[in-house]
């Protein structure tokens, strides 16, 4: 056995929490997937929030998602006593009034079990009291009711003075080497509790820093985020850096994106493409950003070969799935058919929408005017899209196929 939990808990809780770089979440899954066979109480309670998904886990570690068999998990750690299991299964869903009647232990007992190991430094301890405090889990814990307060405001004394414990238990936990601890402690300052506790927003990006001198590397990148707010960006960009390097995926866009505009490093488009193919191939949602930007590098040949059929796929699929229409590129690729099948009426939705300096897009749209592709022909207009698409070689040799009229009106020579 191990000090609080049993020795394949403690080293999986290690690896899935305490030793984020050293990359070896994918071992820890297997030793709590080893426990839970063994009849591990503690390991069904644990391996359920690994497949709840990356909001439960640091997403480096590419966990696969079952939330049915997470609740499953949850729902046998709670009836098989586990006290870490039954204060988490209500953050996750799966506390109901069956499992509350059917359950060997109380929730307060839970609490208390948990509580002592807290207050002998356990760190997924500690964090899992802070929790119950920050998510107001505890008038239920310890069965408290409206009818055992005299007035309104003694619930709003109980309710103020037990949120703000989370604080401390909050603090204890990322001390003690659990990064995740810091992420409500975060958002506790950022946001308060509203009429109880006043935000403190410049907490929040302590509690970052300190993380990000830990070298936690989800900490890299919070502190990131705040440093680029600021404006920042040299600084951003080097803790951008740093957490790509410690594994952080939600770090290797902003790299990316730090070295394709030059921000707070010299412009690279090699590197700022290696790091989208990372972003693309790493265990995270938000993708649609790497795909625009690459789509738009592989379409301008920035960084990698040109390649129009790869750049229309990824352009289209980030429009496909909730990101911003590249209006110009998505245009131009259905305009002059490059990686799809030419459609002018399609590239008209998008280059119509353009609302910005865009010469290459006042081109196309001027052309399409002018010859009446996938519009009706306006000369008139299409030479006006042409005149503001500025001075060079194709607007000069598509301009000189019109001219105006003795009596002002636009034709074809």
């Amino acid at each position: 056995m191990g000090r609080f939990f049993s020795e394949a808990v403690e080293r999986a809780l290690k690896y899935i929490y305490y030793d984020l770089r050293a990359q070896r979440g994918q071992e820890g899954f297997r030793l709590l997937e080893q426990a839970v066979q063994d009849g591990d109480a503690d390991a069904c309670c644990l391996l359920a929030r690994c497949l709840y998904g990356p909001e439960y886990t640091w997403p480096g570690h590419n966990f696969p998602v079952d939330e049915q068999a997470g609740d499953e998990l949850m729902r046998r750690s709670v009836l098989e006593g586990s006290a870490i299991g039954t204060l988490l299964s209500l953050r996750c869903g799966v506390m109901n009034r069956q499992l509350a009647q059917a359950m060997p232990l109380s929730l307060q007992e839970a609490f208390d079990t948990v509580l002592d190991k807290a207050e002998h430094g356990e760190p997924l301890c500690q964090m899992i009291i802070g929790n119950s405090y920050y998510w107001g889990d505890f008038p239920e814990i310890q069965g408290k009711t409206r009818e055992d307060f005299d007035s309104d405001d003694a619930v709003q004394s109980y309710l103020r003075e037990n949120y703000a414990k989370c604080e401390d238990w909050l603090w204890r936990s990322l001390r003690s080497g659990i990064s995740t601890g810091g992420v409500n402690l975060a958002n506790f300052y950022r946001e308060g509790k509203a009429g109880l506790i006043s935000p403190r927003p410049e907490k929040a990006i302590e509690v970052y820093r300190y993380g990000a001198e830990r070298g936690y590397p989800s900490y890299f990148f919070y502190y990131a985020n705040e440093l680029y707010d600021q404006g920042k960006k040299g600084e951003a960009f080097e803790f951008y850096r740093r957490a790509a390097e410690a594994g952080e995926p939600r770090a290797f866009f902003w790299a990316g994106y730090s070295y394709e505009l030059g921000e707070g490093v010299p412009k690279d488009n090699t590197q700022a493409t290696q790091y989208y193919q990372q972003a693309l191939s790493a265990p995270i949602q938000e993708k649609v950003n790497p795909a625009n930007r690459m789509g738009m590098c592989y379409y301008d040949g920035r960084g990698v070969e040109r390649d129009y059929a790869k750049a229309f796929q990824l352009l289209k699929w980030a429009e496909d799935h909730g990101g911003p229409a590249m209006l110009y590129y998505l245009g131009a690729c259905y305009a002059n058919g490059q990686g799809t099948r030419q459609d002018y009426a399609k590239a008209f939705t998008y280059l119509d929408k353009v609302n910005w300096d865009c010469p290459h897009a006042f081109y196309l749209l001027g052309k399409m005017y002018c010859n009446g592709l996938g519009v009706p022909m306006d000369i008139a207009k299409g030479v006006e899209y042409l005149q503001k698409a500025g001075d060079y070689v194709e607007v000069k040799e598509e301009l000189r196929h019109y001219k105006k009229t003795l009596f002002g009106k636009w034709v074809r020579r």
